[in-house]
């Protein structure tokens, strides 16, 4: 700020001769100067305030707040126990779906096996022969 108010000197005496005259444009440019400044600080002190909340309410609209994130971990848990009793009840559906299969198959596996065994008897005539002799029909 020093060089710049030597270069203000500078210019002023380069154009005004007198030097009495050039010292008193100087201070009066410089105390013009330092009204400005003061204007622009009590300026800036007064909007501060008015900036700072509209920066605040800015904030608070783009970014999310303490309450915005417990209402999402609210909808968080609440659609986590609600999957959890879809999964539970799927879970339910399919077991039962599967034993139900595994019931039919039994049943299958079961006929088959007696048919198998009525054909094997029928065919063999050693089949029949060795029933007799086990239940003891001879």
């Amino acid at each position: 700020m020093a060089i710049a108010y030597a270069k203000l000197y500078e210019l002023i005496y380069k154009n005004v001769k007198d030097k009495e005259k050039a010292e008193e444009l100087y201070k009066l440019v410089e105390e013009f100067i330092k009204e400005n400044e003061q204007r622009i600080d009590k300026r800036f002190e007064e909007n501060k305030v008015i900036i700072k909340t509209e920066l605040k309410d800015e904030l608070k609209s783009e970014l999310a707040t303490k309450e915005d994130i417990h209402i999402l971990e609210e909808k968080m848990n609440t659609m986590e126990e609600r999957l959890k009793g879809e999964m539970k009840a799927m879970e339910e559906k399919i077991l039962r779906y599967v034993d139900n299969k595994f019931n039919q198959l039994d049943k299958k596996f079961t006929i088959f096996f007696i048919v198998i065994l009525i054909t094997i008897i029928i065919t063999n005539p050693n089949a029949i022969e060795l029933i007799k002799l086990l239940f003891g029909f001879k």
